[in-house]
């Protein structure tokens, strides 16, 4: 490959107003993480959050729909984590499955408040269900995703092919969601990581092709 060509593969510089946009996109989201932390969701209102960021309402608007787009974008960027976690280690697909829910359990931790707010408002709102999406689109992105690990898994031999890989990962975020409902009600860390792993190892243990059906 010459030098031309590896120049030509550089992802371009972003321009101003570029950098402006995702600029502003995080003062706004940022703040109302803030404002989350310290306040319900349901209490924290779009002008206290304009103002927390420092811009106007017809400016939020511009980068989020409503409120609301603020819980979506709080999930997109933990399935953004978690992919980038599952992308540093070569793992089995059971493996990556276990190994996206401890990701998940330490993301929600490390956000606990706003996790709490924001989770039990997305909770609230109810959960979707159509065959064009597969589950709320929402978890899209964490759907998306685990949808990919559990077909890499069939393709492997490691995992059955009977099982839809869509549904599958529903099953898998509707068993956080499960788990996460029971933590807000004990608050108990411990049982709800002991709840979590075990919800996900019973899919898993169905997903795994036995012995028999290998040979």
């Amino acid at each position: 490959m010459n030098r031309a060509d590896t120049t030509d593969q550089r992802p371009k510089p972003l321009g101003i107003r570029e950098r402006n946009r995702i600029r502003t996109y995080n003062d706004i989201y940022d703040s109302a993480m803030l404002l989350f932390e310290r306040k319900d969701y349901e209490d924290v209102t779009v002008d206290e959050i304009c103002e927390a960021a420092g811009i106007s309402k017809a400016t939020f608007f511009r980068y989020f729909t409503n409120k609301f787009g603020l819980v979506d974008e709080f999930n997109q960027r933990i399935a953004r984590k978690i992919e980038v976690d599952l992308e540093k280690r070569t793992r089995s697909a059971s493996e990556s499955l276990i190994a996206a829910t401890d990701t998940l359990y330490e993301e929600w931790l490390h956000t606990a408040v706003q996790m709490r707010n924001l989770t039990q408002e997305f909770l609230r709102s109810g959960v979707r269900v159509s065959p064009e999406n597969g589950a709320d689109p929402m978890a899209r992105n964490l759907i998306a995703l685990l949808s990919r690990v559990i077909a890499d898994g069939q393709k492997s031999g490691e995992f059955i092919r009977e099982a839809d890989p869509q549904l599958v990962a529903s099953m898998v975020v509707y068993a956080w969601g499960m788990a996460t409902s029971l933590w807000f009600a004990h608050d108990d860390r411990v049982e709800f990581r002991q709840l979590l792993r075990s919800l996900v190892n019973v899919i898993v243990r169905g997903l795994v092709r036995s012995r028999d059906a290998k040979s």
